[in-house]
């Protein structure tokens, strides 16, 4: 069972110590918390699970990755969870993470290609200079 006054709170007390610009959703089953956390006063924008939304930023990632331009700290749980996405292909060749195949949990990779999408200009140069100046 989820409780999402949990999550509420933990995500009000997050944006106390950060500056979080917007959130990402995904529309289903997501009204009633979306809801909650605009009135809590933060930006919340939805993103669809399908190819159009998920291909583009995917497949940056990808690229990044393999550029190893991109580092996530050596987080076990976002490694596990990475580890079990099972993409799928469509005919045009875009490309989305199937969950019905992966082999575990992927919200974290999810949640990872969502903030990529959302937050390229910001969030991947900031962590790309991060990571090249070796503060980690």
């Amino acid at each position: 069972m989820v409780h999402y006054g949990y999550i509420e709170k933990f995500i009000e007390e997050l944006g106390t110590k950060y500056n979080i610009r917007e959130i990402a959703f995904d529309r289903w089953g997501a009204a009633q918390m979306v809801q909650n956390l605009d009135g809590m006063g933060f930006t919340v924008v939805p993103f669809g699970q399908g190819f159009k939304d998920m291909s583009p930023p995917i497949k940056e990632l990808m690229r990044l990755t393999l550029e190893q331009k991109l580092a996530h700290g050596g987080h076990p749980v976002l490694a596990w969870m990475m580890d079990n996405v099972f993409i799928r292909t469509d005919t045009a060749g875009n490309i989305k993470p199937d969950e019905e195949k992966s082999a575990e949990k992927i919200d974290g990779a999810v949640g990872t290609i969502m903030a990529l999408d959302r937050q390229f200009g910001i969030c991947v140069i900031t962590l790309i200079r991060f990571t090249m100046r070796g503060d980690y």
